[in-house]
């Protein structure tokens, strides 16, 4: 899913108390606050000074660090600070002293001094642990919310289930402010004509603080011209990136349930017929050929699956997709478990991968990453190519994964695994991940080490120390206790390159996404 909801600033500042924050001359520090953050990266002294930036990351820039780089003529300050809005990079990281002065346009977060060497892998530890657990609530949620949305009492269950998950109350409100629905037991008043007025428009969640010791996420139902409003809400300060999640699938499924799609050509009648060829729940080959040919779809031409992860904006990755596909895909698109699914007709998805990308650059579309299965025969395999599209998608959202697009069948996009996707759900894979890294997993939990952490930097880097001990911010001779300590708990020799084929592949199966 960024994956899932975004992690803003504000979210960083609320895990790490010690963190300040100095918002762009002129800009509003609230609105500075939702910032998305996609990873930390550092400021380095030598040639590349930054690795590649796509957007959003939060740079780390000790002191030292520039003082080293200026002394080293390298690169001044303004010429840095130019380079990174220029990539639009999320904020930069110092200590109080450099933000005395807000910048014109970057954001600043503060680190009280003595400021820490590692603060790129606190950071990015703390960034993915979070990921993990918004990850494992997504799967959760869109579980909950599809078995929901076939229960005969309609919005008051999904309205139900969002209010357990999150434990917040919900409410729901028509274009005229009137409400129409709660969820959970505690009732709360609904959002006012100026906070429905400032959500106008939004494709994320937009929060509001409330007079009476209260803040709400509000988000409509549909965007542009909103025909419903959904509001969470909690005690000042309390909100989160987990709230945000629960309220925009929740929206999304609401708008879905009572017909708000049909602006973008997703009726619930069609929806309905794409969401049935996607999981295989019609009772015959005959009666998913019969649908099929309700939809235009060539019953006897492969096609393409496809599936969107993008909780907080899914009317506008819907937009995204059929103006990128335009005819192969039509209106062939429906919420299903995971993601917005859709069929493309064809059979090259390398070819729908290409007009996805620049349509996904052009619209600043962060946050919404699609994946692709590899073409079946005809529509009747559509299940097989969902569950391909689950895979990939499963590894995008982990960042095993890391690209927008993804292609199911591609060594080039998946590399080792797409390998492993025959094996993904057998419980050989569990096994052999067991035999090979089960002492290291079973020392990290009793000792809280890291051992598994160290292993996977080690090996990324190619066996080169310096690099892996400069990545996890430890001495040099810290690491080669620690690569002692696997080695003597696998039995396997890190300098054999046997071996470590296969501590990676062991490690390439952690990430494996859930079987659904």
């Amino acid at each position: 899913m960024k994956p899932i909801a975004d992690i803003t600033l504000r979210d960083l500042c609320r895990w790490d108390r010690r963190l300040g924050f100095v918002p762009p001359v002129g800009v509003d520090r609230e609105q500075a606050l939702e910032r998305a953050v996609s990873w930390a990266v550092s400021v380095r002294t030598t040639p590349p000074l930054l690795p590649p930036l796509r957007g959003d990351e939060l740079v780390v820039l000790s002191p030292r660090v520039l003082a080293q780089i200026e002394a080293d003529e390298a690169l001044s300050w303004e010429d840095l600070s130019t380079e990174l809005a220029r990539n639009r990079v999320a904020a930069v990281l110092s200590e109080p002293s450099f933000a005395e002065e807000p910048h014109p346009v970057l954001p600043i977060l503060t680190l009280p001094a003595p400021f820490p060497h590692d603060a790129e892998g606190m950071l990015n530890r703390l960034i993915t642990e979070r990921r993990a657990e918004l990850y494992r609530l997504g799967n959760e949620l869109s579980r909950r919310l599809s078995q929901a949305a076939m229960d005969p009492r309609g919005v008051e269950a999904l309205l139900g289930v969002a209010a357990e998950l999150a434990g917040r109350p919900l409410v729901l409100q028509d274009r005229e402010g009137n409400v129409v629905g709660w969820g959970g037991g505690t009732i709360v008043p609904p959002a006012t004509a100026a906070e429905l007025n400032a959500a106008n428009g939004a494709t994320s969640p937009l929060l509001c603080h409330g007079p009476d010791g209260t803040e709400r996420l509000i988000l409509p139902l549909t965007a542009g011209t909103p025909s419903g409003y959904l509001s969470l809400v909690g005690p000042a300060g309390t909100l989160n990136e987990s709230d945000r999640l629960v309220l925009a699938q929740t929206a999304a499924t609401c708008s879905i349930l009572l017909g708000q799609g049909r602006t973008a050509g997703l009726g619930g009648g069609r929806q309905r017929l794409v969401a049935d060829l996607l999981l295989g729940r019609l009772a015959s080959d005959a009666a998913a050929l019969a649908r099929a040919q309700m939809l235009g779809i060539d019953t006897t031409a492969p096609v393409i699956v496809g599936l969107i992860d993008a909780p907080d904006r899914p009317a506008a990755a819907r937009h995204l997709v059929a103006q990128a596909l335009g005819p192969a895909v039509g209106d062939n698109l429906a919420p299903v478990p995971g993601g917005i699914g859709f069929l493309v007709q064809g059979s090259d998805p390398s070819r729908a991968a290409s007009a996805l990308r620049p349509t996904l650059r052009r619209e600043g579309a962060n946050g919404i990453i699609v994946a692709l299965s590899r073409p079946v025969p005809t529509i009747l395999q559509a299940p097989e190519g969902l569950r391909e599209a689950r895979f990939t998608l499963g590894l995008q959202r982990a960042g095993a994964v890391p690209l927008p697009v993804a292609r199911a069948g591609s060594v080039d996009d998946l590399g080792l695994f797409s390998l492993l996707y025959p094996l993904w759900g057998n419980p050989a894979v569990a096994a052999f991940r067991d035999a090979v890294l089960g002492p290291l997993e079973e020392y990290d939990r009793r000792r809280h080490s890291g051992l598994i952490e160290t292993l996977e930097v080690y090996l990324s880097h190619g066996g080169a120390l310096a690099e892996a001990a400069e990545h996890l911010g430890i001495h040099r001779n810290t690491l080669s206790y620690r690569l002692q300590r696997i080695a003597e708990l696998t039995r396997r020799d890190l300098g054999n390159p046997r071996d470590r084929l296969l501590l990676q592949v062991a490690l390439l199966t952690r990430h494996l996404p859930e079987e659904e």
